[in-house]
């Protein structure tokens, strides 16, 4: 296990209140003013809210659960989860993201969070690790010290390897080392209830793999996989297509909970599937637009059929 790295940080405490439910939750987030975090910018003007999929797992679990929060960040997801009594232990790779992490926990009283400042991977080892704020991640080749980004070397350990199991609840959002961090993890996750897990389709093939694989890899733990937007959830359409570059997916083992406000929908039919991907290919974010055109060159016959004639269409109206 990694030791742990003190940094000096300059904080600011951001006071928040969250809905979930019928429980009204206040917390304080802390921020590190000199790190210039695109989302501690938007937490302190007051622009910043959990996704969705986060939502539904904040009301899906319960005081005492066990939750792992695996690319933790600042505490976004593990201040509110531990605030609603859960156990939860808080993984995150970046020292400086762990240490105002600590400081929130601090300030929050919460003795229900543990934090394990370490990088997740597939194998023990080390690694050299991209520290980018919330975009922090194991570096690729395009991605790395050589292209000029700024990075250290960490530890590695396995998710089989982490204190704190077994675990009810997990929330993985590590920039594209998902499939990786699953490989290593497949023990503890055999019992695990259910997860949120982010799939962004350009990070995941800068590590080598794909949305596609990462929700197979999911599945083959037992678990269903349902595409999220607010308040509705979709089971993932086969073959998988995902036509967003970011996505949270939820998977559940058993029965899907559904916690007041939320409804199950139909899953997307293959129109709905190939409009949502033409008009990721016109994003204005190149990497974004990166994304649409391989899993444009990747469809199926019968989807790019159904694609070129929705792009038609567009054409002529």
């Amino acid at each position: 296990m990694a030791a742990t790295i003190v940094v000096e940080v300059k904080n600011q405490v951001v006071p928040c209140t969250l809905s979930v439910g019928s429980c009204r939750i206040t917390y304080d987030l802390v921020v590190d003013l000199d790190l210039g975090d695109p989302i501690g910018t938007q937490v302190i003007a007051g622009e910043w809210k959990l996704s969705p999929a986060l939502m539904w797992l904040l009301g899906s679990l319960k005081a005492g659960d066990g939750v792992l929060d695996l690319g933790a960040h600042f505490g976004t997801f593990a201040i509110p989860a531990g605030k609603l009594g859960a156990r939860v232990v808080a993984v995150e790779g970046s020292p400086r993201n762990a240490g105002v992490l600590r400081s929130a926990c601090e300030h929050n009283k919460l003795e229900n969070v543990e934090i394990v400042e370490v990088v997740v991977d597939s194998s023990i080892g080390e690694v050299e690790f991209v520290d980018l704020g919330p975009y922090g991640t194991i570096s690729t080749p395009g991605i790395c010290s050589e292209t000029g980004y700024p990075t250290i070397r960490r530890l590695t350990t396995r998710l089989d390897d982490l204190p704190g199991a077994p675990f009810d609840w997990a929330k993985i959002d590590i920039e594209g080392n998902e499939q990786a961090a699953l490989g290593g993890g497949r023990e503890m996750l055999k019992s695990i209830r259910g997860m949120v897990i982010e799939s962004n389709g350009y990070a995941l093939h800068s590590h080598g793999t794909s949305p596609k694989e990462l929700v197979q890899s999911i599945e083959s733990l037992g678990l269903k996989v349902y595409e999220v937007t607010d308040g509705e959830l979709r089971r993932v359409a086969h073959p998988v297509v995902q036509p967003e570059t970011i996505v949270d997916y939820v998977a559940v083992r058993k029965e899907l909970n559904l916690p007041p406000g939320w409804m199950e929908r139909p899953q997307r039919d293959d129109t709905e599937i190939v409009t949502a991907l033409m008009h990721e290919s016109k994003h204005p974010i190149p990497e974004h637009r990166d994304h649409a055109n391989r899993t444009i060159a990747g469809l199926s016959r019968k989807l790019a059929k159904r694609y070129r004639k929705v792009v038609n269409a567009q054409i002529r109206a």
